[in-house]
């Protein structure tokens, strides 16, 4: 095999990842940890068996539910975690889409760097959130377990691409590593790109910083091929036939093609 199947979600509810998980198998796919998808990938060569991969962006508390899942069907489990959220509670754009509702959420994105931050301080003061984010116990106690890997998802989720100084990219990598290293006491060599937003500017920081990370582009893993620094990904919601349609690559055709491919490969489930 030259790809290897590469899936995350953020907060997915459990039903879904479970039947994507079974899905997988019952194809005769392996679930690798990211340890070994890195010891894949440096070897360059294509690899004599079915792989997959997963991992969760962000660190939501929700994913406490679905270790129950993952340690069933003894699957490795890559958390990509944002660390100033584990302390506050809560993630920026849920005070966002409080105030303005989540239609307007790429629009506030697209502001300039100081409205975005001054806005986004406004938005905190006016608005209460009950705690989405795992605490640092949480954070500490699933990190004990053998089949799941904490790694690094920068220290406020920024949007990289925006950060005015060198000072402040370095801040965000550098720092989440660090504090998470602390807290869990293991080396965290891996990184994942917050909303998919970076440049060859934050790809060079986080070279100086991590070994392997990744994108939102949706895709299989290329091995060989793909650069180590910015991997593929398809971004899953946990509702099944919807995330079939994009690992397929289905929801790329025309309507007429798509319904005739989705008859095909459904009798595969």
């Amino acid at each position: 095999m030259k790809t290897i199947h590469s899936l995350y979600y953020h907060n997915p509810q459990p039903d879904g990842v479970e039947r994507m998980i079974k899905y997988h198998q019952k194809l005769g796919y392996r679930f690798i940890s990211l340890a070994e998808l890195y010891e894949v990938l440096k070897r360059k060569s294509p690899v004599g068996e079915k792989l997959a991969f997963i991992s969760l962006d962000d660190g939501w508390r929700g994913n406490l539910k679905l270790l129950p899942i993952f340690e069933k069907y003894k699957v490795p489990m890559c958390i990509f975690v944002a660390t100033e959220p584990i302390e506050s509670g809560n993630y920026w754009w849920e005070y966002v889409q409080k105030e303005i509702g989540c239609k307007k959420l790429q629009e506030f994105k697209n502001l300039p760097y100081k409205e975005f931050y001054q806005k986004l301080a406004e938005f905190k003061k006016r608005n209460q959130l009950n705690r989405t984010a795992m605490t640092k116990e949480e954070l500490l106690n699933i990190s004990k377990n053998p089949l799941v890997t904490i790694q690094s998802h920068t220290v406020t989720h920024p949007l990289l691409t925006k950060l005015p100084t060198e000072e402040a990219l370095k801040e965000e990598f550098f720092g989440s590593k660090e504090w998470l290293e602390e807290v869990i006491g293991k080396d965290v060599y891996g990184f994942s790109y917050p909303n998919g937003w970076f440049s060859r500017r934050e790809e060079e920081m986080c070279g100086k910083c991590y070994s392997i990370a990744f994108s939102t582009r949706q895709d299989n893993i290329n091995v060989g091929k793909d650069n180590i620094l910015s991997l593929p990904r398809y971004a899953l919601t946990g509702r099944l036939y919807t995330d079939l349609l994009k690992i397929w690559g289905i929801w790329k055709y025309p309507k007429t093609i798509k319904l005739w491919l989705m008859k095909i490969q459904f009798k595969r489930i």
